[in-house]
């Protein structure tokens, strides 16, 4: 086992290079629940969230029920340990082998490349150790910065859900973007 391995408390495939995941907390999700807070949640949701407290978000996921492939993982800086954001699964389909992702990046930590690498190392988990063959997310039009990030992270454009979001007034489209497993070329 190399000394990477060794230092930080996850699984060896879930390894960036500029950060790790490990399984989340219900007190982790304390933090999530402030950046989402300080993120605008209608920019980030195409459907109204409920309103609670972060202790209620985390007494929520404290007691949700969860498969194997309902995932949430902390993203957390290798230089510091850090907690910097947290990624999530939902929506697996066991029959297509493919599952939708969410990410969230604290809103202090964007455009350092931690988003990137996380979608990176994550995307190569559930290909090469959950067996998927599908990954994708959903994006509002209106999110410049989710919409290139998926991009530099090898992801395609499928399509477009017509004015699928409802964001400050208007009906804006939303976005889906997937990676496909033979894609993978990092």
């Amino acid at each position: 086992m190399g000394d990477e391995a060794r230092n930080f408390p996850t699984h060896p495939a879930l390894m960036g290079e500029k950060v790790f995941l490990k399984p989340a907390v219900p007190d982790d999700i304390i933090d999530a629940h402030f950046w989402l807070t300080q993120s605008d949640p209608d920019s980030i949701f195409p459907f109204i969230s409920r309103l609670v407290s972060p202790t209620e978000a985390a007494e929520i996921f404290r007691h949700k029920d969860k498969t194997d492939m309902d995932l949430t993982l902390m993203i957390v800086k290798k230089a510091d340990e850090e907690p910097v954001g947290v990624l999530s699964t939902s929506n697996f389909n066991p029959l297509n082998r493919s599952v939708e992702i969410n990410l969230l990046i604290d809103p202090q930590k964007r455009h350092k490349g931690l988003g990137e690498d996380a979608l990176k190392a994550f995307s190569k988990y559930l290909f090469l150790q959950r067996g998927l063959n599908k990954i994708y997310a959903q994006v509002g039009s209106f999110n410049m910065p989710a919409t290139k990030l998926f991009n530099s992270a090898g992801f395609k454009k499928d399509g477009t859900l017509r004015q699928n979001h409802f964001y400050k007034g208007e009906f804006h489209d939303t976005f889906v973007y997937s990676l496909l497993r033979f894609e993978l070329d990092w």
